[in-house]
């Protein structure tokens, strides 16, 4: 079956769109699943009649990929509880550096699971969508507080040593090991979909679910939230704002989502 040749390639791949949890962009992969698998007797037929319905197909694999792109997916009382704590020494660290900071990252966390049960995740994914909204800024732990804090508009240096913060998150995260699957959505939260982004200018699909769910949080709550250099957005303009930038730099599903949260 070409379920059994996706799982299959799916143990021996091991690239970001995996590790970052977004079985959404396999869809475009499971095209090129012809050119990969069609010579194998008694495939090609499979396949062509898959490929006729994949919405069907695409569900085979979401199912796959979620399996396979998430060690913690079922993780024991006992690893949740060593997860969070992991997870609160390093906001404690971010508190104690940047307490504006440290109250956005929670703040984001709370809006990526009001999206992640608005989307339909599970439980589980609920949970992990929170954390990845948790740790997404701990990078600034790194960052010049004369950047963070500076009470107006960055230039073009300063904004270099800002934008470090999404690559220096994931390193500090990926130094403990049970906090490695979450390094995905805190390097990619400032990928667009229009590959303008950082730090790789990842594109579409491309960049993990996570990321993009964060990514609308951040960018809301970091609008309707208090600054040293302006002051707080109303939500009905940070809407807008979201909406104006669906599809070139958000998630239209995610936006939508938020939107309907937010008006709900």
């Amino acid at each position: 079956m070409i379920e059994t040749a996706i799982a299959e390639e799916l143990a021996r791949r091991s690239d970001p769109v995996l590790a970052g949890g977004d079985p959404n962009s396999l869809l475009a992969w499971v095209d090129s699943m012809a050119c990969a698998y069609g010579d194998v007797p008694g495939l090609s037929n499979t396949l062509d009649a898959a490929t006729r319905d994949m919405g069907r197909l695409g569900d085979a694999v979401r199912e796959r990929a979620r399996s396979a792109m998430r060690p913690l997916a079922t993780p024991t009382d006992g690893a949740l509880d060593e997860i969070d704590a992991r997870i609160d020494a390093l906001i404690v660290r971010l508190e104690q550096r940047d307490p504006l900071s440290s109250e956005h990252s929670r703040a984001v966390a709370a809006w990526c699971a009001r999206l992640a049960r608005r989307l339909g995740f599970d439980a589980t994914d609920i949970a992990f969508a929170s954390r990845c909204g948790l740790l997404h800024d701990v990078g600034k732990v790194l960052t010049p507080l004369d950047v963070l804090n500076a009470p107006r508009a960055l230039d073009e240096r300063e904004w270099r040593v800002m934008r470090a913060h999404a690559a220096a998150g994931e390193a500090l995260v990926a130094r403990v090991p049970e906090l490695r699957p979450f390094t995905p959505a805190v390097r990619s939260h400032h990928e667009r979909l229009d590959g303008r982004g950082y730090p790789d200018g990842l594109r579409l699909g491309t960049i993990p679910l996570m990321a993009r769910i964060v990514a609308v949080a951040d960018c809301f709550n970091a609008m309707i939230g208090r600054r040293p250099y302006r002051p707080p957005m109303s939500p009905a303009t940070a809407l807008e704002e979201l909406v104006r930038c669906r599809g070139s730099q958000l998630d239209p599903e995610i936006v939508d989502a938020m939107v309907d949260i937010v008006l709900g």
